[in-house]
């Protein structure tokens, strides 16, 4: 796997499921740039620093999840892979094991009492509005699984 990276942390010392990750965008990348010119070079991952973020999103207070943020991570022949008005895929990886993806920009970890929630900025139509409409999505992780509001029914009618 060709990924260029800044800084000390290589792929090779990244978690199976993190490498998996970044290994299926490669082989993405490779198979969208060469299905638009067959003849074009051989495209390659750029990771930047920020991409990899080491984190508890489980509450175990071990920072062995991850959050693989492709805000940071580009297709060299083809920068517009996985990015547009509503940011990009945000992988979030627990105890190398399990993954689940959004789609957004902005991020913040907090502790909500003892559970770790993740915030993340959501393109401004998931709240019903237009794009840069503020909107933020809470995702908690709890019993094997992720958890966040279903918007189906709509706020409560109150008077």
């Amino acid at each position: 796997m060709a990924v260029m990276m800044a800084g000390p942390s290589l792929a090779d010392e990244h978690a199976n499921r993190v490498k998996d990750l970044l290994e299926i965008a490669e082989a993405e990348c490779r198979a969208e740039v060469l299905a638009q010119d067959p003849q074009s070079a051989i495209p390659h991952l750029e990771v930047e620093p920020s991409a990899i973020t080491w984190v508890d999103l489980d509450g175990d207070w071990e920072k062995d999840d991850a959050i693989v943020d492709f805000n940071y991570v580009y297709c060299s022949l083809n920068y517009s892979l996985w990015h547009g008005t509503g940011g990009s895929l945000v992988h979030l990886v627990i105890d190398d094991e399990t993954s689940q993806a959004w789609t957004g920009g902005r991020w913040q970890l907090i502790s909500f009492g003892d559970t770790p929630l993740f915030l993340l900025g959501r393109h401004g139509t998931y709240c019903d509005g237009y794009g840069a409409q503020p909107c933020i999505q809470a995702i908690a992780y709890a019993n094997g699984t992720f958890s966040t509001v279903m918007t189906e029914a709509g706020p409560y009618p109150w008077p």
